[in-house]
């Protein structure tokens, strides 16, 4: 089964394309990680999947079916969607 499910996935900031045409899925048991240099879009991805920013295009759904994009940061994580910061803020 799908855990998260992201399709065509695009996002600009002015003139800058941070993500462009992003597709994965990710299944339940596996373990990704998002690797890339700085300004490569990781922070940005993540972003997204929590609801702190909103796309330009694309869909990301939780078991295949949530949109979370339709949702607002809160509810995104009481879906059960968080993450977790290298340093404490």
């Amino acid at each position: 089964a799908v855990a998260l499910y992201i399709d065509g996935l695009s996002v600009s900031f002015g003139s800058m394309r941070a993500i462009d045409g992003l597709s994965m899925l990710i299944k339940y048991g596996e373990v990704r990680a998002i690797i890339g240099p700085n300004g490569a879009g990781k922070t940005t991805l993540l972003d997204i999947i929590t609801g702190k920013t909103r796309p330009d295009d694309g869909v990301v759904a939780l078991n295949s079916k949530v949109d979370l994009l339709a949702m607002s940061d809160v509810k995104v994580a009481l879906a059960g969607v968080g993450r977790k910061f290298q340093k404490p803020s």
